[in-house]
């Protein structure tokens, strides 16, 4: 969140006149220093039942003066009612005075429970919070980055949490269930620990999307198949001054959504950031 930035979450709404932004689900979901509100969504993740899951880190303006302005929590909007329907305060018993966190999936157990999974890259932890108990906990994944990335992806017989950390080579597997037995640490599957860092976009069943991180092409893995970083399909290229953030699937067509962006020109100005969203077939891999 920047100074007179009027909300961190958007709904993106296409008619014959262009593109137009609105604040998501509504502008007073997002008055500052209401702590009922989001303050600063730094990533969501969207469920098979229609929920929207938000990562509220609370601390805005985080570039040039950050100042926590109410607790991290992760807030749920119900996608057809466009409605806020549950917020989830993050404990300060699992957070550090220095913690970062940046994203957040959800995985439906098959017994029906819940667990939400959040990344904290100051100190390479795992948070984990069961929906049906109300507990929560920590596990240490990795050692602390600037950025900590992660994204849930199948396996034959279970589910395994893919974690990159950024600027570091390698990417970690970990199992679910690992993390749902409350381990402190877990037992952790690497691969391409030799191989250049990558910037994790995102994952739709076995496949995960990610770029080299001096690199804009989009690369795919089926995770099925052994890591090999010069064997993995490009599927997309920004362009010129662009980079790709995220990869994301419809839900209901076979089409990935690719988001491009000059995010780094903002970062270094004042300027507004271009975004780009290109469409691309899943059969193409």
């Amino acid at each position: 969140m920047k100074q007179d930035v009027l909300a961190t979450l958007w709904l993106i709404i296409r008619d014959k006149n262009g593109v137009e932004l609105q604040p998501y689900p509504e502008l007073r979901d997002h008055k500052l220093t209401d702590c009922n509100a989001i303050q600063n969504a730094v990533d969501f993740y969207l469920d098979h039942l229609g929920k929207l899951w938000i990562l509220d880190t609370g601390v805005i303006d985080t570039l040039a003066n950050p100042k926590c302005t109410c607790p991290p929590k992760v807030v749920v909007i119900n996608l057809l009612f466009g409605k806020l329907v549950k917020r989830i305060d993050i404990s300060s018993s699992l957070l550090e005075a220095n913690s970062l966190l940046q994203t957040i999936v959800v995985e439906y157990d098959l017994g029906g429970n819940t667990f939400i999974y959040a990344s904290d890259a100051s100190r390479g932890a795992i948070l984990v919070h069961d929906m049906s108990s109300g507990a929560g906990w920590s596990v240490i994944a990795c050692g602390p980055a600037n950025g900590l990335q992660i994204s849930l992806v199948k396996r034959v017989a279970h589910t395994v949490l893919i974690v990159v950390r950024l600027h570091h080579p390698g990417i970690v597997e970990l199992d679910t269930t690992a993390l749902r037995r409350r381990d402190s640490i877990a037992p952790l599957t690497v691969f391409g620990e030799h191989s250049k860092p990558v910037v994790l976009l995102g994952a739709e069943g076995y496949y995960v999307y990610l770029r080299h991180i001096e690199c804009s092409d989009v690369l795919v893995w089926n995770t099925r198949d052994p890591y090999n970083a010069s064997r993995l399909d490009n599927i997309h290229s920004a362009g010129p001054r662009l980079a790709t953030t995220s990869v994301a699937g419809d839900p209901l067509k076979p089409v990935l959504l690719i988001l491009d962006s000059d995010y780094l020109t903002t970062l270094r100005g004042n300027t507004p950031t271009y975004h780009k969203i290109t469409f691309v077939n899943k059969k193409l891999h």
